[in-house]
């Protein structure tokens, strides 16, 4: 079965080796991390790479996350239970999937190194506060996309731009063989997007790491009606992290309510960089289900 990584945006600084590299080494801390002795070059695995579209046009993600920031915060919430535990509570209430530790308060005893961490919770419970008001205002929400996500809407709206990177993809993808695809952030859209173009393929697995497709804006931009691609085979694991303000939310609502349901899991990722795919990759959740589908299929 061949592996098909598809990477989100903002990954200019890589080039295909090395993004492709980044993800292989998050992976193998996963595996390692579950004392699963995996020797990586016996998969197959490609990472179509489109990071350099953005400069082929000319343009540049602009995204400042300090920016959405209010100048206080003495009026929000602050987590403060969340600091120093691995836990949080899932919308669905079900129990979130611990991950590996992010913060040990053992490992951190000094002031300066808990106001860190406090503050980073803090920016995630910001964010993701403003990613629920801006889900009830798509107009709004297309906006604050279109001036500090250039990517996202490029692909969303530039149908050229959709064709360069449906060929990248397309390319790495056999007829008519078994594939995995794990998708993170805007590459589970774009990926949700080619299953509905493409027909002569097979997706044995759609994992899905931090997908934004619960906002309204983004649905929007899709083919409609919103339904389970036909082109998967086998189930489809979608894993989000509370903390993650980008894409804080199941897919569980309509309209991804079909069936057979998507199987969604609250996760906890990286404390600093909750969207960072380090923190979805190396999670043993995450691990778990892409080693179950390759023994499936042994």
């Amino acid at each position: 079965m061949k592996i098909i990584f598809i990477h989100g945006m903002n990954q200019q600084a890589y080039d295909a080796n090395s993004l492709k590299q980044h993800w292989l080494t998050a992976f193998q801390s996963g595996l390692s991390n579950l004392h699963l002795d995996i020797d990586l070059n016996s998969l197959d695995i490609s990472l179509p790479f489109y990071g350099d579209l953005l400069s082929k046009h000319h343009l540049y993600n602009s995204l400042d996350l300090q920016t959405f920031l209010p100048k206080s915060i003495a009026h929000l919430h602050l987590p403060f239970h969340l600091v120093g535990h691995n836990t949080c509570i899932d919308q669905e209430n079900k129990p979130c999937i611990t991950s590996l530790p992010t913060f040990n308060p053992n490992h951190s005893e000094t002031l300066t190194q808990r106001l860190s961490v406090i503050s980073a919770l803090t920016k995630d419970h910001a964010f993701r506060e403003l990613s629920m008001f801006l889900n009830h205002y798509p107009k709004l929400h297309e906006t604050v996309i279109h001036k500090f996500l250039i990517e996202t809407y490029l692909y969303l709206s530039n149908p050229d731009f959709m064709q360069e990177v449906h060929r990248r993809i397309m390319c790495h993808i056999i007829p008519d063989e078994d594939h995995l695809i794990v998708a993170h952030s805007l590459g589970s859209v774009i990926t949700y997007n080619l299953l509905h173009q493409f027909t002569n393929f097979r997706i044995q697995r759609f994992i899905t790491l931090g997908s934004p497709l619960a906002f309204k804006v983004i649905q929007a931009k899709l083919p409609l009606p919103i339904c389970r691609p036909p082109q998967l085979h086998g189930d489809w694991f979608n894993f989000y992290s509370l903390n993650d303000f980008l894409t804080a939310f199941p897919l569980s609502e309509a309209p991804f309510n079909f069936e057979p349901p998507i199987i969604n899991q609250a996760i906890v990722t990286l404390i600093n960089n909750p969207h960072s795919i380090m923190g979805y990759l190396e999670h043993p959740a995450v691990i778990k289900s892409i080693m179950d589908t390759l023994k499936c299929k042994k």
